[in-house]
């Protein structure tokens, strides 16, 4: 009924520790679908030790060549499954116990109100943590700041608010996963902004993945101000930022645009536009589409640095 998909790659130092946040979940109707990128260390080993384990409930795809990143190795996935209920994980986090049975309990609810054909997404709060498993910020999401609740197509364009380690689709949603985008930001955003136009977001307040930060994750766990701080002293890596969110939506744009509607096509043309006016026109366009960031300081800093 639900397939969990994992995208490993050198990861063994923690793999195990989260095959097993996931096997020893309370809903157990559950499998492992695992993708691992061509891993040098001893990843592939332990996930055949789990394939040989657990034959029934845990299956890796045989890959010849690299998909060139995290987020092509996330959209291999999801176009090599059909199960009913889809939840994504990172091979070094780990899983509280009962996170599939609330996270399905609230996308039941939401199939209970608006179908099983409409395309639904849940995600939830996440607690920061070491790399020895001690909570660092109980909630990722006040810690950074996130506006969780703001879905509407404006916001995703310049901001994702989802952490796709917390994510679970439904099968409505695969018919629009079929072909990876040619560029996007992260896997996680480009489901955000799907669900923003053609289905339904529900966000749980409830820590239900420890989000292992250590050397090579550091920034996705970084403070509101730590990653302005950040930005302010990469202005090349900001403008490469602003390149791909840029292109991001004018993919979308192209793919969709028969199936958007005419509102939905106009924010994206008008965002899409925003680096070809002047600094007024700029500052006209983000505050009349309400292309918001989640705290004011940051839509500021948008709008001057765009």
């Amino acid at each position: 009924m639900v397939s969990v998909l994992l995208a490993s790659y050198n990861g063994e130092k923690y793999i195990r520790e989260q095959m097993d946040s996931i096997l020893n979940q309370t809903f157990p109707d559950l499998n492992v679908v695992v993708s691992d990128d061509l891993s040098t260390d001893k990843t592939p080993a332990i996930i055949r030790e789990y394939e040989e384990q657990y034959p029934d409930r845990v299956k890796s795809l045989k890959n010849e060549e690299r998909s060139g990143g995290a987020q092509n190795n996330f959209f291999r996935l999801l176009s090599a499954v059909s199960d009913e209920y889809i939840m994504l994980c990172d091979q070094d986090d780990v899983w509280t116990a009962d996170k599939v049975e609330i996270t399905l309990r609230e996308m039941k609810r939401l199939e209970a109100d608006y179908g099983k054909d409409m395309p639904l997404l849940v995600h939830s709060d996440l607690s920061v943590v070491d790399e020895n498993g001690r909570i660092l910020h109980k909630s990722m999401a006040e810690y950074q700041k996130i506006a969780v609740d703001d879905n509407r197509l404006s916001h995703y364009l310049v901001e994702n608010n989802i952490t796709g380690n917390t994510v679970m689709i439904n099968r409505a949603f695969l018919p629009f996963l079929v072909h990876r985008p040619e560029e996007c930001m992260m896997h996680d955003w480009w489901l955000g902004l799907l669900t923003s136009c053609f289905g339904k977001i529900s966000y749980i307040n409830q820590p239900l993945v420890l989000y292992r930060q250590h050397g090579s994750n550091q920034l996705g766990s970084q403070s509101g101000m730590e990653q302005y701080a950040n930005r302010s002293h990469n202005r090349e890596k900001v403008r490469e930022n602003y390149r791909k969110m840029f292109k991001q939506a004018e993919v979308f744009l192209n793919r969709y645009q028969k199936d958007l509607s005419l509102e939905q096509r106009e924010i994206l043309e008008h965002f899409i536009q925003l680096p070809d006016k002047s600094r007024a026109g700029k500052i006209y366009t983000i505050w009349k589409y309400r292309f918001m960031k989640s705290t004011y300081i940051r839509t500021l800093g948008q709008m001057f640095s765009i």
